[in-house]
């Protein structure tokens, strides 16, 4: 059956290699758990920023989780 993900049709496209370690950290359990973490921080900050009262407050907690998405979806060094 053919994959309908679109970044693995661009890889294949411009012939990039699967097997690089940053792709198989995305296939792992600990990755879709941290995902899943994630998005449930992200419905909490939504929730946040709506009832944030001024643009400063809604940009601080956009930012910040901004920065801790990213930072707790790194890959952990082995």
């Amino acid at each position: 059956m053919p994959s309908f993900n679109l970044i693995s049709k661009i890889r294949r496209f411009y012939k990039l290699p699967e097997d690089h370690p940053d792709i198989e950290w995305t296939r792992t359990e600990t990755y879709r758990r941290r995902l899943e973490q994630v998005k449930t921080g992200w419905i909490i900050s939504g929730v946040l920023m709506l009832a944030a009262e001024n643009v400063a407050a809604i940009l601080g907690i956009f930012f910040f989780s901004s920065f801790m998405s990213f930072a707790f979806l790194e890959r952990d060094e082995e």
